[in-house]
């Protein structure tokens, strides 16, 4: 609620952008075993929907929001993956959320890492047809 009353035009374009992201990345993990979402390890998609519907897209969301805010690309971009990174380690350690097949926390910084970028140059790219413009 919170962005949708600063800005509902970024929810409305960025989360459904990043819940598709969400959706495609942790389909190939799942697909080679990467990890595995509690509780329902037979349903791995319904797992997940709730991160992919919800916190994936929230936290992109917000990524672009402090962009705009604090004029600071990178820094932000860094911070948002280290404190989402931190969050998915929190739940590894209550077992939400299972590594496998030689996956670990390294690896999930970079998973981050990557998606967050794509939504930053989708931004820009939102940028250049006008969609946003600058503060």
């Amino acid at each position: 609620m919170h962005l949708f009353k600063k800005d509902s035009l970024l929810i409305v374009s960025v989360a459904p952008f990043s819940s598709v992201l969400a959706y495609f990345i942790n389909t190939i993990a799942y697909y080679f075993g990467f990890w595995e979402v509690a509780p329902f390890s037979e349903q791995k998609n319904l797992a997940s929907l709730p991160s992919e519907l919800g916190m994936y897209p929230v936290l992109a969301c917000y990524l672009v929001f402090f962009i705009r805010k604090f004029k600071r690309t990178f820094m932000v971009i860094v911070i948002m993956t280290v404190f989402t990174t931190c969050l998915e380690l929190i739940f590894v350690l209550f077992g939400w959320i299972i590594y496998e097949n030689g996956w670990n926390i390294i690896y999930t910084f970079f998973s981050y890492l990557l998606p967050y970028l794509v939504v930053y140059c989708y931004y820009r790219y939102l940028t250049k047809l006008a969609l946003f413009k600058y503060n």
